[in-house]
């Protein structure tokens, strides 16, 4: 086993100083830990004219993992995207080239890294993480070619159920327009 805090850097996303609607309009998304789950690459996020340094950016290989809550974890990979995480989330960046960006993505969705979390959260209603005690999370440590081969496989499974959502999206939306536009014409 490796502690999370010897793969990855870890930070915690942007403290807004006011509520997010409360910022201009801009071109930086922010992702809260409502949007860690498998609509993710489509759906609508606010956007914001950001205050903080370019230091507070997501990178592709950042790792978003939910701080409050069930850990829902998602990989960032939109190199062409401006975005910061809010402060719900932790921010994963990998130490280096080994570090399996996908393979830890995938352990904090499994039922074994949700209770590792789980395990040394706190709170009564909501519960929480540290940062520190996220660090201590022990992650298998396993052949490097099955962790990738393993991140791979679940990465390409978790994206052909966002394909999957999206098409699901795109067909409710032609049927609403198709029973708009029909019942529009019998009441003219």
């Amino acid at each position: 086993m490796k502690r999370l805090s010897d793969l990855v850097n870890i930070r915690s996303g942007y403290t807004f100083r006011t509520a997010i609607d409360t910022y201009g309009s801009g071109d930086t998304e922010v992702i809260q830990a409502k949007d860690l789950n498998s609509d993710f690459s489509f759906v609508t996020r606010p956007k914001v004219n950001f205050p903080g340094g370019d230091s507070h950016l997501l990178r592709p290989g950042d790792i978003l993992v939910s701080a409050r809550g069930l850990s829902k974890a998602i990989l960032f990979q939109d190199a062409s995207k401006k975005a910061v995480a809010s402060s719900s989330l932790f921010v994963l960046h990998p130490k280096n080239n080994s570090v399996n960006p996908e393979f830890i993505t995938m352990f904090f969705n499994s039922a074994v890294g949700m209770k590792a979390v789980f395990e040394l959260s706190s709170g009564a209603s909501v519960r929480s993480i540290t940062k520190d005690n996220f660090g201590q999370i022990s992650i298998p440590d396993i052949p490097p070619d099955k962790e990738r081969a393993l991140g791979r496989a679940v990465q390409s499974i978790d994206d052909y159920l966002s394909l999957i959502r999206e098409k699901e999206i795109y067909l409710d939306n032609i049927r609403e327009s198709i029973i708009t536009s029909t019942l529009k014409e019998t009441t003219a």
